[in-house]
């Protein structure tokens, strides 16, 4: 429908207010009829219907019956898109306005007293607005057939945790009304584990409407900690585990604590509280280590005052298993002083994994604190594991650019220096790496 709104668009920059006017109006109704046409060619019975009343007026052409079979068509078409959710019924009313001006300009003398029909210029410039919001920008689908849209797609084995592609296709062009009630679906789901009707377990799919939530909250915040927080109630009813899986899912989300009451703070406190099962060398369940893990944030650390006491009250081989259930830039003190601390080469090896796991978080200055600490406990800088460690390092701290050259090329060469010749472990790959990347003189 381009052309048809350029040439509005350019009758209006002109002065041709009521060639404006009727070239709007001919946008629209070629944006519903090619609509409710693609509609058809998908399946939908009902707009297979519409169809055939198009193609047998286009067989006749400009004969009298063709003409006067698509006038009829032309009368019916706002109406029609009501029926196809296409738009609701304010914008109807909009658009009627929209067909009524233009039969005005294609006919100035219905206006009595011989008088013409004089637009005035915002009049053209209002209703190409309302077009294009109302109508022309948006997809064909609209409505409870978007809805159901989004809920296969939420339950598509090949779900795409793509937060641009879940805006654009279920967000950024939906009419505001189809919005609220998508958001307050994916608020429904993420918060209370609806059961969606079998397609999945509950969790999973409350996992992925968290993503949409997220998603949606990039453009809508307001609207999602709105719906989140009319969640609540229902949420503080839920079982224990279930609370818990939800914090965990939404822990991140400011949104999420704006709906947090203390009562709920309370609550959640207490049930982040219960004993550790086992011994301190026995492994965290999974579970367990995640939720513990939301120490690594801001808000739930605010939220939860138990949080952090309950992390330092762990041995250090949990806190090593709760750090990496959910790596932060909170836990990098935390990662460099378990570095120095490290009294096998085993564990040597287990930190500097979680160091590599935190590279995204380092900064310029932690991450020569952290190769100065690897450098000077040869339980961490001679094991087996930690040279290769070391490339992934200089690899995943891409972020910092050629400021972290110095600062590897610093530590290649000390620990060549300390190994000496003969010596069973080796850094010459992490110097490879460094000329790879640009960030060894020789590579100049």
């Amino acid at each position: 429908m381009r052309p048809l709104v350029d040439e509005a668009w350019r009758c209006y920059n002109a002065g041709a207010i009521r060639a404006s006017i009727a070239a709007t109006w001919s946008a629209v109704s070629a944006d519903i009829i090619v609509k409710l046409i693609r509609l058809a060619d998908e399946g939908d019975g009902a707009a297979q219907g519409f169809r055939k009343k198009i193609t047998d007026a286009q067989k006749d052409g400009l004969k009298p019956t063709g003409v006067s079979a698509m006038q009829k068509i032309e009368a019916s078409l706002v109406d029609e898109a009501v029926v196809f959710e296409l738009i609701d019924t304010i914008g109807k009313r909009d658009l009627d306005r929209v067909r009524e001006d233009r039969h005005l300009c294609a006919h100035p003398s219905l206006r009595s007293g011989g008088e013409v029909y004089s637009p005035r210029p915002e009049t053209a410039r209002g209703h190409l607005a309302i077009a294009l919001s109302t109508l022309l920008i948006h997809p064909p689908t609209q409505g409870g057939a978007l809805v159901e849209e989004f809920k296969n797609f939420i339950c598509d084995p090949l779900f795409a945790a793509s937060p641009l592609h879940i805006r654009a296709a279920f967000h950024d062009r939906v009419r505001a009304a189809t919005r609220r009630s998508i958001i307050r679906l994916a608020a429904k789901a993420a918060m209370l584990e609806v059961d969606p009707e079998g397609r999945m377990p509950a969790d999973w799919h409350a996992d992925r409407m968290a993503i949409a939530l997220r998603a949606f909250a990039e453009t809508a915040r307001d609207a999602v900690r709105d719906a989140v927080g009319e969640t609540r109630e229902r949420l503080r009813v839920l079982d224990g585990t279930t609370q818990l899986r939800t914090l965990s899912r939404m822990a991140e989300d400011d949104y999420f604590w704006a709906s947090v009451d203390q009562p709920l703070a309370d609550l959640f406190d207490t049930l982040l509280t219960p004993p550790i099962p086992g011994g301190e060398w026995d492994p965290l369940p999974p579970e367990i280590a995640s939720n513990l893990g939301m120490v690594g944030n801001d808000m739930a650390r605010e939220h939860l005052p138990n949080l952090s006491i309950r992390f330092d009250q762990l041995s250090e081989f949990h806190q090593q298993q709760v750090i990496a259930a959910r790596p932060s830039e909170f836990f990098v003190p935390r990662v460099i002083e378990l570095l120095r601390a490290a009294w096998g080469w085993r564990t040597g090896e287990q930190i500097g994994r979680l160091l590599v796991q935190h590279a995204s978080f380092l900064s310029v200055e932690t991450l020569g604190q952290a190769l100065t600490t690897w450098y000077g406990n040869d339980q961490c800088r001679e094991a087996a594991a930690m040279p290769g460690m070391a490339v992934e390092l200089a690899h995943a701290t891409s972020h910092l650019g050629a400021a972290r050259g110095p600062l590897l090329l610093d530590f290649v060469t000390k620990c060549e220096a300390k190994a000496g010749p003969g010596t069973h472990y080796s850094y010459t790959e992490l110097k490879t790496a460094l000329s790879t990347l640009g960030l060894h003189p020789a590579a100049g």
